[in-house]
């Protein structure tokens, strides 16, 4: 069942050799179970930082990060992460990489469903250096949603791929979500893959990073990557990054 994810004042900062680095401050922000938001903001913001503190992986220096009703306190089995690149074992095969996301986990999905769901199911006895880089990121996707997490961690899991297989992605992570239904935190730079992805986008400012804007995406799923609302959501959201020519209007966009 998916959880809520609540950030209560969350701060981060880092003791480096120069003194103290700050990368979060005061963050507030809280997750419906079943919910996908996308984690926009500059390169460096701490958007990555944000998704470790949510899994566990590390600790915020102030506020905390509950998962439900719990804090976070140490890596939580209820999260899964998936990252840029694959991290595939290369002496295991693809079924066994991905029966491994199921470790710890007392409900978990058999391996060979999850490769069915991603199109792999004739790379089941497969090692990593066989497959090609989109086909390697459906393998990780399967091994995040194996042990049909609670809540799915995506830090810009498409940014090495080709816009085309980036695009397939897309659309099989979000049939993989109807399908598990986690609530899904994504980091991308990508705001067209936010908008097609994503129930709101939350848009981070410059290090110390805190939450500038919140932008809700209505459109019921699937999604049309060409719907003109997308278009002028879009516009709106590139007034926070600088861009601050007029948006167009809806007539624009159609007679365009």
């Amino acid at each position: 069942m998916a959880e809520s994810v609540t950030l209560g004042r969350v701060s981060k900062s880092y003791k480096t050799a120069q003194g103290t680095l700050s990368v979060l401050d005061n963050v507030q922000l809280h997750i419906s179970p079943g919910e996908c938001v996308a984690l926009l903001g500059p390169s460096g913001c701490g958007k990555s930082t944000l998704l470790r503190l949510i899994a566990g992986l590390d600790q915020p220096s102030a506020g905390g990060v509950r998962l439900g009703d719990r804090i976070v306190h140490e890596v939580d089995p209820r999260c899964a992460v998936m990252f840029q690149e694959p991290r595939l074992f290369p002496w295991q095969t693809i079924e066994q990489n991905v029966a491994l996301g199921a470790r710890r986990r007392k409900v978990a999905r058999p391996p060979t469903q999850l490769l069915s769901l991603v199109g792999l199911d004739d790379f089941a006895s497969a090692f990593p250096h066989q497959l090609s880089g989109g086909m390697a990121q459906r393998a990780a996707l399967a091994r995040a949603l194996v042990g049909e997490p609670e809540v799915l961690l995506l830090d810009e899991p498409f940014a090495a791929l080709d816009a085309f297989t980036r695009m397939q992605m897309q659309d099989l992570l979000a049939e993989a979500c109807r399908t598990v239904q986690p609530t899904v935190v994504m980091v991308t730079h990508d705001i067209d893959e936010a908008l097609y992805l994503a129930d709101r986008i939350v848009i981070l400012g410059q290090r110390p990073a805190t939450i500038v804007a919140t932008v809700d995406v209505p459109q019921p799923r699937p999604r049309d990557r060409g719907d003109t609302t997308l278009a002028l959501l879009r516009a709106q959201i590139l007034t926070h990054f600088g861009f601050s020519h007029a948006a167009p209007t809806e007539r624009q966009i159609n007679a365009g």
